[in-house]
């Protein structure tokens, strides 16, 4: 690979990742796109009837991004700034922050990561500081690195390495300051493996095993303090609705309740209101347009879908309360492959709406 700008390019583009963590394709069908979510909408048409009922704002347009990116992760700064962090890039690996400031609708850039990588995992702690775990930079191979973000000096420094090289996996900072890397593996073999990485020794240490193996997974800590391990895929490639709750404190895992849809590679962020919302991702019938958000000790409800399918997309939450669906990819095609895309929709909690 060789630098250019703010990304890194590669000799052959590499979506063995993407490719092998889309069930459709083990078996020899096309890549998924948004046009198989139309024709084949989640619970029996819910997605269809919501977007019906709660048509997108007139409100827009909203910046794009200066890079497409697709497999990334977001995070929300103490400032209110939305960060997106390294992603797929069309032929490329994106290594620049880009930072979304809502109340001037634009994107500035930041400084490059160290290490160029697509399928990680993003995860915040109390003082803002940002945690990138994980990932691949050839779609294939897991990398174990782990590097830390700091917004209020636009600088990145280096933690000591994870145990287990993953990519596909979710993270989550505990009240303590512990930061949980959960599940992932390769393509095709899911681990169940939990390592928990304590900032004051700055030593990882093993944590207890996640009940249901599965890669492409989000983790949120909830308002309650515990950790949501949710959705993701089986060894068999089998989109997942399970969700799995790890109390930091106890060490013990229990059953949450499970989405009413079955989704990996979707965004996951939890909100102002305190609902965490999961949004878009794949299925077995292409990229999803379903939107929902779990109120914690209620259950899951639907809200309305994004405009249109997205899979490999990041979610992240603004102050004021929207939730921002960035990037990911709709089904386009690079070489009859999913395009990485730079655009983002925002929802409004308060009109159910989606705003382009």
């Amino acid at each position: 690979m060789r630098e250019l700008g703010n990304v890194t390019t590669m000799k052959t583009p590499s979506f063995a990742l993407l490719l092998l963590c889309l069930p459709t394709l083990a078996c020899g069908a096309m890549a998924p796109g948004a046009q198989n979510d139309a024709a084949a909408p989640d619970a029996g048409g819910a997605d269809a009837a919501i977007a019906d009922d709660a048509p997108s704002e007139a409100a827009g347009p909203l910046a794009a991004m200066e890079f497409p990116r697709s497999v990334f992760g977001a995070a929300t700064g103490q400032d209110g700034k939305v960060r997106v962090f390294g992603g797929l890039s069309t032929v490329a690996l994106a290594k620049a922050v880009e930072a979304y400031d809502e109340s001037q609708n634009a994107w500035t850039q930041g400084a490059f990561s160290p290490v160029a990588r697509y399928g990680h995992t993003v995860t915040q702690d109390a003082s803002g500081k940002v945690y990138v775990l994980g990932g691949t930079s050839d779609g294939s191979t897991p990398i174990s690195s782990v590097e830390i973000y700091n917004p209020s000096a636009d600088s990145w420094s280096t933690a000591p390495d994870m145990p287990t090289a993953r990519l596909g996996l979710g993270a989550a900072v505990a009240k303590d300051g512990r930061v949980f890397a959960i599940g992932g593996g390769v393509p095709g073999s899911p681990m169940s493996t939990v390592e928990i990485y304590s900032p004051g020794t700055k030593t990882w240490s093993a944590g207890p095993d996640l009940p249901t193996p599965r890669l492409c997974l989000q983790a949120i800590t909830g308002p309650d303090g515990l950790i949501y391990a949710i959705g993701g895929r089986d060894a068999n490639a089998t989109p997942l609705s399970v969700v799995e709750v790890l109390d930091p404190a106890s060490g013990t895992w229990t059953t949450g309740p499970s989405m009413s849809t079955e989704r990996f590679w979707f965004g996951a962020t939890l909100a102002p209101d305190g609902r965490i919302f999961v949004a878009g991702g794949v299925s077995g019938g292409g990229f999803l347009k379903s939107v929902e958000a779990l109120t914690v000790g209620v259950g899951w409800s639907k809200v309305a879908s994004l405009p249109e399918g997205r899979g490999w997309l990041a979610t992240a939450a603004t102050p004021d309360g929207h939730v921002l669906a960035i990037g990911g990819s709709n089904g386009g095609g690079l070489g009859g492959q999913p395009e990485p895309l730079a655009t983002m929709f925002s929802y409004d909690p308060v009109s159910n709406t989606w705003s382009e």
